[in-house]
């Protein structure tokens, strides 16, 4: 459901490439610029989103996910802990 609505200015040079190109496209000037303006929204996004690594980094990055990573100290000092405390059933 669309319940939103955008205004904006444009000169008429911009106003009438956009009514012939929507027209060129076969769809209102509302539908052409709603579907131009998500795309290059979800394009945008997506680049923001997403990490791009050459060849060599992304092998790096997945070894690393691949190595085991030393447990934190607080967690190894609670084991201690708990082992020296003697369990009485």
């Amino acid at each position: 459901m669309k319940d939103r609505r955008r205004e904006m200015r444009l000169s008429s040079r911009e106003d009438d490439l956009i009514v012939e190109a929507a027209g060129l496209a076969g769809v209102s000037v509302s539908e052409f610029l709603l579907d131009r303006a998500v795309a290059g929204a979800e394009a945008l996004v997506h680049a923001h989103h997403a990490i791009q690594l050459d060849e060599s980094s992304r092998r790096r990055f997945l070894a690393i996910l691949d190595e085991p990573s030393p447990p934190p100290s607080e967690l190894i000092e609670q084991l201690r802990k708990a082992r020296s405390i003697k369990h009485v059933r």
